[in-house]
C-alpha cells in the first residue's frame, strides 16, 4: 500500500478480510495505477488512521458520513474520527485517504528498522567457559551426530558452578 489511495469503497454486507475471517463491513481501498483493489477490514484501518495521526492520538471508531445536496441531488461523502479521548474530526474523502496512506508508511518504517535492529543474542555460555571448552563446543557443534543431552548440560552447569565458588 505504499501508493496514493484514490478512492475507498465501503461493503456494508460485509465478507471475508485478509485473514479469512467473516467481518460486518469491508472497505475496498483502490490505489494509483493499480487495478487490484486491497481489502481491509475495520480493525486495519483503526490501526492505519492511529498511526497516520500526527501528534500520536489513539482513533476509537470512525464512520463515513453522506450528504445529500437537495438541489443536485448528488451524494458527498465525509469520514467522521473519533478518538479515545472522545475529540473526533471530520474528514473530506482525500484526507482521510492521505491519513491511512501516512499510517501505513509508518507502520512500514517501523517494521523496516525492527528487522535492522535485530540481532541474536550473544551466547553468555561463550564468556565463561576456558578456551580448552570454547574450543570443545565447536568441535561438537561440527559433528553431524553430536546431541548435548540433559545429563551433559547438568554436568556442565555443576562444573561452572564449582569453579565460580571456588575463585
Amino acid at each position: 500500500m505504499s501508493k496514493k489511495i484514490i478512492k475507498i469503497e465501503q461493503i456494508d454486507k460485509g465478507g471475508l478480510n485478509e485473514k479469512g475471517v467473516q467481518v460486518d463491513k469491508l472497505w475496498n481501498l483502490f490505489f494509483e495505477n493499480e487495478t487490484d483493489p486491497r481489502l481491509l477490514d475495520y480493525s486495519q484501518i483503526l490501526q492505519y488512521l492511529t498511526k497516520g495521526t500526527s501528534p500520536p492520538k489513539s482513533v476509537y471508531s470512525f464512520k463515513r458520513w453522506e450528504s445529500t445536496f437537495k438541489s443536485t441531488d448528488r451524494v458527498h461523502y465525509w469520514w467522521c474520527i473519533v478518538y479515545d479521548d472522545k475529540d473526533h474530526i471530520l474528514l473530506l474523502p482525500n484526507k482521510f485517504y492521505d491519513l491511512i496512506f501516512e499510517g501505513h508508511r509508518k507502520q512500514e518504517e517501523e517494521e523496516k528498522a525492527a528487522v535492522i535492529s535485530h540481532t541474536a543474542p550473544e551466547n553468555p555460555v561463550l564468556y565463561i567457559t576456558s578456551d580448552s571448552e570454547k574450543k570443545e563446543l565447536e568441535e561438537g557443534r561440527k559433528h553431524p551426530n553430536y546431541k548435548l543431552d540433559e545429563e551433559d548440560m547438568i554436568n556442565i552447569i555443576k562444573r561452572e558452578e564449582y569453579e565460580v565458588e571456588n575463585e
